[in-house]
């Protein structure tokens, strides 16, 4: 019995240990998150660090980056959107992996999310999943050697009826 204990936490350990760090639920989450917050959950929650800050069009970038076990990269990066008319801010979240086996995972979430899958394609570097709903327009690319990708999170504009 003790033996079954032993090898039921060594897959667990082990399955972690090769985890991947965020989620499609995380990201879109963190996209509705003001900068602040989306930094302190990812840090605190995820394990991300700091990497560096970038200011692009009046946009403030923060680069968070994780080395997971495997030494393959994770990066994400908060802080990029456009303000409205009305004071609204449409958040950008990316999310980038040298474990290209992440973002197939993150596709699987988006068909299993219900997301509705507009273009699967591809260009000369990448294949290309594009992805939406009513609130998000999401992005994926996946390297065609297999050795990196990124995904793209959009808020879009959602217009209610009163």
């Amino acid at each position: 019995m003790k033996k079954y204990l032993l090898i039921t936490l060594l897959a667990f350990y082990c399955g972690n240990l090769f985890g991947q760090s965020v989620t499609l639920n995380d990201l879109t989450n963190i996209s509705n998150l003001p900068n602040d917050e989306a930094h302190n959950y990812l840090v605190v929650g995820k394990g991300f660090r700091k990497n560096y800050v970038q200011d692009v069009n009046s946009n403030t970038l923060e680069y968070l980056h994780k080395v997971s076990a495997d030494k393959k990269e994770e990066t994400v990066i908060i802080g990029e959107g456009v303000k409205l008319s009305n004071g609204t801010i449409l958040r950008t979240v990316t999310y980038k992996s040298q474990t290209t086996q992440h973002l197939f995972n993150l596709i699987t979430q988006a068909k299993n999310a219900g997301l509705k899958m507009n273009i699967q394609g591809a260009d000369a570097m990448n294949n290309i999943y594009l992805f939406d709903n009513n609130f998000f327009h999401i992005t994926i690319f996946v390297n065609r050697n297999n050795n990196f990708g990124s995904i793209e999170i959009k808020q879009k504009e959602f217009l209610g009826f009163d």
